[in-house]
């Protein structure tokens, strides 16, 4: 038995109801508290790194300027200078960098505990706990779209590192896995793009939503499914949104589960999943149901130049 943790960034609460998303609209489902420290709005590694621990920025550690880090001592601490800059400006100021040293940023991470480091869990691509490369490429592509990428390009990259992160968490229902999380953020990027572009948007929740159907239809008996968003995108045609910036993350944060009750903020995911998974554990032993030992031929691997 698993529980799959899908991190829908920018999945919108407002939008899923203005485009009827179903295939989103699970057994529970409803608004997700969230929270903004170092910007006036929710900021993604910020809110995914609460959301793995259970803890505030200030306890975790990734905030501000430590959302990205530089190699670079002297670019470390510009990083930090321009922490509570708006997002857009950040990515326009580290590709100007980037540009100029040749040096990439990293998505900081934090050494606090998770709920990825509960027995049998794993985890792919979250902000702040695990590898930040596809979201660096998500917000190359947020980049160059912005500066003229054709648009069937930018789909075409965007869905497919998309499809893959799917796949990735279809797969670990296959195997003796507690918690399987992974962040995916398609809607994001699809959200900063197509702010002013109610087609184009709701192409892309409904292609996200088919991914997601493909998981509901993967669970097995005793699986769950939590959808989760940090925040939504202001779109220029819906209506709350207004009088407010659109391609500006929303407050409307989601949550929608296969199980009967539901997170009702960030803080409290880490909690309610590590309940749920519990479930997975065999007599509080900690292994994992299904689990068993591979014996490697360590001699001849070493022999073949794979081990000292």
């Amino acid at each position: 038995m698993t529980v799959v943790v899908l991190a829908l960034d920018a999945l919108d609460a407002g939008l899923v109801e203005y485009f009827d998303l179903d295939e989103v609209r699970l057994e529970t489902s409803g608004d997700l508290e969230t929270f903004a420290r170092t910007q006036d709005l929710p900021y993604t590694p910020e809110v995914w790194a609460t959301v793995a621990t259970g803890l505030p920025p200030e306890d975790h550690g990734v905030t501000g300027g430590g959302t990205s880090e530089w190699d670079n001592p002297v670019l470390e601490g510009l990083s930090r200078v321009s922490g509570r800059l708006d997002e857009s400006t950040r990515g326009t100021l580290g590709k100007f960098v980037r540009s100029r040293t040749g040096e990439r940023e990293r998505i900081g991470r934090t050494d606090a505990e998770s709920m990825f480091d509960a027995d049998g869990a794993v985890v792919h691509n979250w902000p702040g706990v695990a590898d930040g490369r596809p979201l660096q490429r998500a917000w190359d592509l947020m980049n160059a779209v912005a500066q003229g990428m054709p648009r069937s390009e930018f789909e075409r990259e965007l869905f497919g590192q998309c499809a893959q992160q799917f796949a990735w968490a279809r797969e670990m229902l296959n195997h003796p896995v507690s918690i399987a999380g992974v962040h995916v953020h398609a809607l994001d990027a699809a959200g900063h793009a197509y702010a002013d572009d109610e087609d184009a948007l709701r192409h892309a929740y409904a292609r996200v939503g088919e991914f997601v159907r493909d998981v509901v239809d993967a669970l097995g008996e005793g699986d769950d499914l939590l959808i989760l968003s940090d925040h939504g995108m202001r779109a220029a045609f819906y209506p709350p949104d207004a009088d407010e910036n659109p391609a500006t993350h929303s407050w409307r944060a989601y949550a929608s589960t296969t199980a009967e009750t539901r997170p009702e903020s960030v803080f409290d995911v880490r909690e309610w999943v590590e309940a749920r998974a519990r479930r997975t554990q065999v007599g509080g032993s900690g292994a994992v149901a299904g689990e068993e030992r591979i014996d490697v031929p360590t001699d001849h691997l070493r022999e073949l130049g794979y081990l000292d």
